[in-house]
């Protein structure tokens, strides 16, 4: 979506006409679920994938189609035999996806402030409207902020509520109208995920490279500069040379901040765990053996940290599929992080947008 999302800008203000399009609903199998999209540049080469296969293809001829007649619409596909047999896979699912265009100069501001928004890890949440009788409507759109930025015109007060569960959930949200004949599509736009690795040792070099490249801003702890470099860990968009603990303690930790822990020893794992054990870290993992873990656990207990924090904690880390190399226990522990990334649900979104709410609205 951040590839997208950059070009975007510089497509409007060029005044070439792309198509930006969207799955804005599904319903049972199918390839792609809400929020897969795809941008057809005026060359005709895309970005992003809305699935592949029948359905994307039919979706990229009558994107074509709409970009020569300048017009926008929500396209409906039923994943039976008219979409499966060139790809050997019927679904038999249902998908929504609409078609934008590059040709409104009030987007070009837009989506600048989202790029600004997620460049300052602000979430932000946009509103599009996809379905209405009145065709000069669709595309319209609405970005709110949780710093307060808002742009568009749409009514904000009805989206608020949907803005809160989009965010809080990761999941879109399509608001129909009660004849069903308008519908307004409500998406998050979160900031990457800071995934923060303490140990730069084999276990955390492999994470990072792969962590990045399932679109997690990494960074790596390590007080060893022979361990904690750019040319041991490549893949990391930010490297500390520090002491792993103090670090943890100096960093601004919160929901959006994943802590995994893979120090060398029991004793740098221990100091690690202390130091953000009562964060609200959306995310802490922990490597070792069950023994060493309760044995972590049970100190921590003694210093005084309350026994319930230690529910929180992924320990021993990662997804058991039976790994045994660093490679493999790289994947089990990405898979975590992916699978939690996916599916917590994040709070405190309804109190900031109620706080930075235009007059009027309610949350």
């Amino acid at each position: 979506m951040s590839r997208i999302l950059r070009q975007l800008p510089q497509i409007i203000r060029s005044g070439q006409r792309a198509a930006y399009c969207s799955v804005v609903k599904t319903v049972g199998s199918t390839p792609q679920k809400a929020g897969a999209k795809l941008l057809i540049l005026p060359t005709f080469q895309s970005v992003g994938t809305l699935g592949g296969g029948c359905v994307e293809a039919e979706a990229r001829k009558q994107a074509a189609q709409l970009m020569q007649t300048g017009q926008r619409k929500l396209l409906q596909f039923q994943l039976d035999n008219d979409y499966g047999w060139d790809d050997g896979l019927i679904c038999g699912g249902r998908m929504n996806i609409f078609i934008d265009l590059t040709d409104r100069p009030e987007d070009a501001e837009l989506f600048e402030k989202m790029n600004a928004l997620l460049d300052a890890d602000i979430p932000a949440v946009t509103a599009t409207v996809v379905e209405s009788p009145d065709r000069g409507k669709l595309g319209q759109k609405l970005l709110i902020g949780l710093d307060g930025t808002r742009v568009g015109s749409l009514d904000e007060a009805s989206l608020l509520p949907f803005a809160v569960k989009a965010l809080e959930t990761h999941q879109p949200q399509l608001l129909q109208s009660d004849d069903k004949t308008e519908a307004v599509y409500v998406e998050a736009a979160l900031p990457k995920i800071r995934l923060v690795i303490a140990g730069a040792g084999h276990v955390g070099s492999a994470l990072a490279r792969l962590a990045n490249f399932c679109g997690f801003h990494v960074c790596v702890i390590d007080d060893r500069p022979e361990f904690a470099n750019a040319q041991n860990i490549p893949d990391a968009d930010e490297i500390v040379v520090q002491d792993l603990a103090e670090a943890l303690r100096e960093r601004n930790i919160d929901p959006m901040t994943f802590v995994v822990i893979v120090t060398r020893g029991h004793h740098h794992d221990e100091e690690c765990l202390h130091a953000v054990i009562n964060s609200n870290a959306g995310y802490i993992g922990m490597i070792g053996s069950r023994r060493k873990i309760k044995l972590i656990f049970d100190d921590l207990i003694e210093m005084g940290v309350n026994p319930d924090r230690m529910t929180r904690v992924h320990a021993p880390i990662g997804i058991d599929i039976a790994s045994k190399t660093v490679p493999e226990i790289a994947v089990s522990i990405a898979a975590q992080l992916i699978q939690v990334r996916n599916t917590q649900k994040l709070g405190g979104f309804a109190e900031a947008l109620a706080s930075k709410a235009a007059p009027g609205c309610e949350v």
